[in-house]
């Protein structure tokens, strides 16, 4: 009985072997190699989109998720590759706290002491030109950026329709405390006196708009979202 079965197995082997194991068009010169279709292929593999439309296989080693109340979540663009180096995070790390005059509505808003000074002058020389620089936000908590997901969450929006606009936890810059939102926060934000003003004069005190218009990584624009840019670990 072993006998017939390893007959029938070796004519099995032979037969594919003379076959060519062909699964697609062989070159003529030699067979094409046998190969599962893609959809067959288990992990650590999966396809993930490219620029030009084409796709890649990406290792499981290489891909980033979120976990939120138990539910993995993979990061997908613009945000993967884009997490927050834990060397230039801020958390657990000393802040300060911005001159309340300087916060909407007189808020307590953290920041990193290289970033309230820098900042401090900016607005400072802002105003002796007569326009006001406002902030609403600067440092964020990891704990925090998960609290905005959880919540829209149990509104019923789904992931990756919030992280259209919103950063994914642990991949806000805002947990560096080196970024600030101004004041409007939003849309109308664009064309006004202040964004003119940092335009002209924001790269002096060493603030960079971190989301421009046609992002070549595929964020959106955020005319309000300043970072400090003069030293990568402040």
């Amino acid at each position: 009985m072993r006998t017939g079965r390893g007959v029938y197995l070796l004519g099995l082997l032979i037969y594919l072997c003379l076959a060519g194991c062909v699964v697609g068009p062989g070159d003529g010169k030699r067979p094409a190699i046998l190969v599962p279709p893609v959809e067959e292929l288990e992990q650590p593999f999966a396809k993930v989109a490219v620029l030009d439309g084409r796709s890649k296989m990406l290792p499981e080693a290489r891909r980033e998720y979120v976990t939120l109340h138990g539910k993995r979540y993979e990061v997908r663009r613009p945000w993967q590759g884009h997490r927050v180096d834990l060397g230039l995070s801020s958390e657990g790390k000393n802040l300060v706290v911005l001159p309340y005059e300087f916060t909407y509505p007189k808020a307590q808003i953290y920041v990193t002491a290289a970033t309230a000074e820098a900042l401090t002058r900016m607005v400072s020389a802002a105003r002796n030109d007569g326009v006001i620089l406002q902030v609403d936000s600067g440092y964020r908590s990891l704990l925090y950026q998960r609290s905005i997901y959880l919540r829209q969450l149990q509104a019923g929006r789904d992931f990756y329709d919030i992280a259209k606009g919103v950063a994914p936890p642990g991949y806000s810059e805002h947990m560096t405390g080196t970024a600030v939102d101004l004041v409007p926060s939003d849309w109308t934000f664009h064309g006004s006196e202040a964004e003119k003003w940092l335009g002209q004069n924001a790269r002096k005190y060493d603030f960079v708009l971190s989301y421009r218009q046609n992002d070549k990584n595929g964020f959106l624009w955020e005319p309000w979202h300043w970072r400090y840019a003069g030293r990568a670990k402040d």
